[in-house]
C-alpha cells in the first residue's frame, strides 16, 4: 500500500524539545500539502492531552498514528491505547518523528529528523519497516491499584530524581539536551538510598539500601546515557540494573562508567534479565516511565507484554 492510500492521523506536541515543534508547524503542514499526504493533525494542549486523543482516535477506527514529540508525548500516546476499547493492540501502528528533550526511544531505533528533508524523512518513514515491540506495565498497589504503561524504560531511586530534577529545570528555565546532564549531577549530590524488597519471578532479589533501579526495555535513558546496553525492545524481556548503596566518594567514581557506557562493570551494579518484577519500600519512592513522573509509592509491580503493539522505522 503507497503512503498515499495509508490513513494515518498525526498527534503533535508542539511543547516537545524546548518547543521546538512549534517553530516547524508551517513547515509540516505545507510539506504534507506537497506530498499530498490526507494525515488529520491533532495539536496537543494539556499535559495528558496526547492519551485523550490517541484513546480517541483507535476507539474510532485509526490505526495508523504518527507522533510527532519525544518520549513523554510517545508515553501518553501507548497510555491512551492501552485504555482503548480495540482488542488488539498488535494492530495499531506507531510511527516518530523525534522533537523530545531527551529522545532516547527514537535513539534507540536510530531516528534522525532533519527539518530540510522533512519530505524525505516522512516518506521514509510512513512506507517503513513494521516491527512489533514489546511494552511494559507497571502497577501501583498502595491503598488503590493504578496502572500505567511505558515503551522505553522503568526508573526509580536516582533515575527518577534525574527526571524530577530535569523537568524543574525545563519549566523553570528553558530545554535542550543538556538539561540531563545537568539533573544528573543534581541528583549524584543530592540523592540518597532507599531500603527495597525487590523480587523477581516471585524470587527474593535483595532486601537492602537500593541506590538506584532502572528496567529497560530499549537501551538508552537519561538523553542518552547507556544504562541497559543490552535491553532490545523485541525479545520479550526487561534488562535490568540494580545499584546497592553507594558512598559519595564511589557515586563519584560510578559517573565516569555511567556516562562511558560501562555501567556493568561497576562491583556494585547488578544486571538481571527479566519478564516481571516487584519492589515495595518503606518509605515512598520515586518512579518515573519514559521520562515522566507517576505519583511517588511504597509498591509496585512491573510486567512486560510481548509484541504488544507495532512500530514503524524507516527502511535501512
Amino acid at each position: 500500500m503507497s503512503v498515499e492510500q495509508q490513513q494515518w492521523s498525526a498527534i503533535l506536541n508542539p511543547c516537545a524539545g524546548a518547543k521546538c515543534l512549534i517553530k516547524d508547524l508551517t513547515l509540516i503542514e505545507r510539506t504534507f500539502r506537497e506530498m499530498n499526504l490526507s494525515i488529520d493533525q491533532h495539536i496537543t494542549s494539556y499535559k495528558g492531552h496526547a492519551c485523550e486523543i490517541a484513546k480517541h482516535l483507535v476507539n474510532n477506527g485509526v490505526r495508523n498514528i504518527l507522533v510527532f514529540g519525544g518520549d513523554g508525548t510517545m508515553n501518553e500516546v501507548v497510555n491512551g491505547i492501552f485504555q482503548s476499547e480495540v482488542s488488539d493492540k498488535s494492530s495499531i501502528s506507531l510511527a516518530l518523528v523525534p522533537y523530545g528533550t531527551g529522545n532516547d526511544w527514537a535513539r534507540f531505533w536510530k531516528l534522525k529528523k532533519s527539518r530540510k528533508n522533512l519530505k524525505f524523512f516522512f516518506t521514509a518513514l510512513l512506507s517503513g519497516e513494521k516491527h512489533l515491540i514489546d511494552v511494559g506495565r507497571v502497577k501501583t498497589t498502595d491503598t488503590t491499584e493504578n496502572t500505567y504503561y511505558f515503551l522505553n524504560a522503568l526508573g526509580s531511586g536516582f533515575d527518577a530524581k534525574v527526571v524530577k530534577y530535569a523537568s524543574w529545570i525545563k519549566n523553570h528555565f528553558f530545554g535542550g539536551a543538556w538539561v540531563y546532564s545537568l539533573a544528573v549531577f543534581l541528583a549524584i549530590i543530592k540523592h540518597r538510598s532507599y531500603t527495597m524488597n525487590i523480587r523477581c519471578e516471585e524470587k527474593e532479589l535483595f532486601v537492602e539500601p537500593i541506590y538506584t533501579m532502572s528496567i529497560g526495555n530499549g537501551c538508552f535513558t537519561g538523553g542518552g546515557l547507556k544504562q541497559t546496553p543490552d535491553a532490545v525492545p523485541t525479545d520479550g524481556f526487561f534488562h535490568s540494573i540494580v545499584v546497592k548503596q553507594l558512598s559519595f566518594l564511589h557515586i563519584v567514581r560510578a559517573a565516569k562508567y555511567l556516562f562511558t557506557g560501562r555501567l556493568l562493570e561497576h562491583p556494585c551494579v547488578f544486571s538481571h534479565k527479566l519478564k516481571n518484577f516487584s519492589c515495595q519500600s518503606e518509605k515512598k519512592i520515586d518512579v518515573e516511565i519514559d521520562g515522566v513522573q507517576l505519583p511517588a509509592c511504597k509498591r509496585f509491580q512491573v510486567t512486560i507484554i510481548p509484541s504488544a503493539l507495532t512500530f514503524v522505522t524507516p527502511k535501512k
